[in-house]
């Protein structure tokens, strides 16, 4: 099973070009497509429904979206009628097999007053496997400003993976009311996961330990259910090399990073058969960042 995670920077690309299309076009054919900074109705952006177009984009896929950042952008035309229009920015989960259900969860943030800090946050999708079960997908962006933040941010969103398979799906039980049974059967929760997306910090840095824990020599770290394994790493690679974050050469001290990830629990950890960045991809600042798990059906 190929699963990408890309952040599309609202699909500007490295020439200077909005184009949603090749955003789509650089990651069809994944099974499961994680994106971050997706919007609507932003002026920059052309005033356009993203999710929409690259759900037409990408026909073959189910989609759901999650703006955590959501504000007004209404107008009242003539005779008092209200155009309700909201501003939205989030991540977006495209899946070739159902989205059973979605949550999502804004995370902490600071006011830093003298910095530009917007919300952020993590959207959960409950996917169905090809042949059966299921798998929970974290999409999530962490802020770019502060380090507390995303030390905050980290502990949110580890607290929110521990306690859901014990929440249960998006209803638990049944209703004795007919009018709620429009589906035979709860959604499932199931125990395993992939956390992965935007995490604005490298393996260098120490809100990684917070993700990964303190290691021990094992590959992409992690020793108990509590700690998260690095795809990149668990696949191969060294944790400090690789670039997913293509810097603005007119950004003074901008530089090339890894800031993108995926993260598996320590029970997917064997399922890790190998993880690429796509250096080629034009549509973002950002660059495509793949993992492939055995999940193929049996026979």
């Amino acid at each position: 099973m190929k699963i990408v995670t890309y952040n599309i920077q609202f699909g500007l690309g490295k020439d200077g070009r909005f184009d949603l299309e090749r955003v789509a076009s650089e990651v069809d054919g994944a099974d499961i497509i994680a994106l971050q900074e997706v919007e609507r109705y932003w002026q920059r952006s052309g005033n356009v429904d993203q999710p929409a177009l690259l759900g037409q984009y990408l026909p073959e896929y189910y989609w759901a979206y999650g703006p955590y950042f959501d504000v007004d952008a209404s107008t009242c035309l003539p005779g008092g009628r209200v155009n309700n229009v909201r501003r939205q920015f989030g991540n977006m989960i495209l899946s070739k097999t159902p989205i059973l259900s979605t949550r999502l969860f804004p995370l902490p943030k600071s006011n830093l007053r003298h910095s530009h800090n917007m919300v952020v946050g993590v959207f959960e999708g409950v996917v169905k496997l090809q042949r059966d079960g299921a798998l929970r997908i974290y999409n999530a962006h962490l802020g770019a400003r502060s380090r507390q933040d995303r030390v905050a941010q980290i502990n949110s969103i580890r607290e929110t993976i521990r306690r859901t398979p014990d929440e249960g799906g998006a209803w638990t039980s049944c209703h004795a009311n007919s009018l709620w049974k429009e589906d035979a059967a709860p959604p499932p929760m199931p125990e395993s996961f992939v956390l992965l997306g935007d995490f604005n910090l490298e393996a260098k840095d120490p809100e990684y330990a917070h993700l990964v824990g303190p290691g021990d020599g094992d590959p992409g770290r992690g020793s108990s259910h509590e700690e998260f394994i690095d795809t990149w790493v668990a696949s191969g690679h060294e944790k400090d090399e690789g670039v997913t974050y293509t810097a603005d050469p007119s950004s003074t001290g901008a530089q090339n990073m890894r800031i993108d990830y995926a993260f598996v629990d320590e029970s997917m950890k064997k399922r890790v058969i190998g993880a690429r960045i796509d250096e080629t991809a034009m549509g973002s600042d950002h660059q495509p960042y793949w993992i492939d798990l055995d999940y193929a059906p049996r026979e």
